[in-house]
C-alpha cells in the first residue's frame, strides 16, 4: 500500500523538523515548505493527502494559501489542517469557512497532531473508495444499457448468418469465411450476456491501467 503523503508548511524550522520526524517515524511520506508560495509549488508536485498549514506566515499567510488551494481542482478533496496560535472563535471560523478540514492550536502535542492526521487520512481513503465505487456503478449501468441496445441488431445479424450458412453448399469457397464471422458473432453474444448479468464488479490488472473489468468473475462465469 502506498504511504500516506503529508506536506508540513510552517515558517518555524523547529516545528517543521519535529513534525517531519513524527510522521516519518509513522511511515508517512513527508515534504516540507517554509512559506505559502513554496507550499503551493510543493503541493502541486507532491499532491499530498494531508497538508498541515501554519496560519501565520510571511508574504502569503495560511489563509491566503488555503484560499488558493481550494480554488484549485487538484486540492478539492485534500485534507488541510490549519496550525494556529490564535484559538479564538473568529480565527477558527474564518479558517473553516475558507475550507480548512480541521484546526490545531499552538502549542500542540505531536500525538494530537498525529491522531488528527490519521483521522483525515482515513476520511480521504474512504472518499477515494466511494468515488471509485460510484465510477464503476456508472460504468456498469452504461455497459448494461449498451449491451441491451446491441442485443437486438446482433440477434438479427446472427439469424441472417445462420440462414446463409444453411444455403451455402459445403464446397462453396465463401462458407469458411461466413462460418468464422458466425463464430465471432457468437463470442460477441456471449460477452453481451455476461455484461447483462453483472451485479457487482471484479477487476483484473492490465498494462497501463489501474485495472479493467473481469467479465468472467464479475458475471459469475
Amino acid at each position: 500500500m502506498e504511504k500516506p503523503r503529508i506536506l508540513v508548511v510552517d515558517d518555524d524550522a523547529h516545528i517543521v523538523r519535529a513534525l517531519s520526524y513524527v510522521f516519518e517515524q509513522e511511515g508517512y511520506s513527508v515534504r516540507t515548505a517554509g512559506d505559502g508560495l513554496s507550499a503551493l509549488s510543493m503541493a502541486g508536485a507532491f499532491l499530498p493527502d494531508v497538508i498541515l498549514l501554519d496560519a501565520m506566515m510571511p508574504e502569503l499567510d495560511g489563509h491566503g494559501t488555503l484560499r488558493r488551494m481550494r480554488a484549485d481542482d487538484r486540492f478539492q478533496n485534500t485534507a488541510i489542517i490549519l496550525l494556529t496560535a490564535q484559538s479564538g472563535p473568529r480565527e477558527i471560523v474564518a479558517g473553516l469557512d475558507l475550507g480548512a478540514s480541521d484546526y490545531i492550536t499552538k502549542p500542540f502535542d505531536p500525538k494530537e497532531v498525529l491522531a488528527r492526521v490519521r483521522a483525515q487520512v482515513r476520511i480521504h481513503q474512504l472518499q477515494a473508495q466511494l468515488v471509485a465505487a460510484e465510477r464503476w456503478r456508472v460504468l456498469l449501468e452504461t455497459a448494461g444499457a449498451v449491451a441491451h441496445e446491441m442485443s437486438q441488431p446482433l440477434t438479427a445479424v446472427m439469424g441472417n448468418l445462420e440462414l446463409l450458412l444453411q444455403r451455402l453448399a459445403p464446397s462453396d469457397p465463401h462458407r469458411a469465411m461466413v462460418a468464422r464471422i458466425h463464430e465471432n458473432g457468437e463470442r460477441a453474444v456471449g460477452l453481451l450476456r455476461k455484461l447483462q448479468k453483472i451485479e457487482s464488479y471484479q477487476t483484473k490488472s492490465y498494462p497501463g491501467t489501474l485495472g479493467i473489468l473481469d467479465l468472467d468473475r464479475s458475471s459469475g462465469g
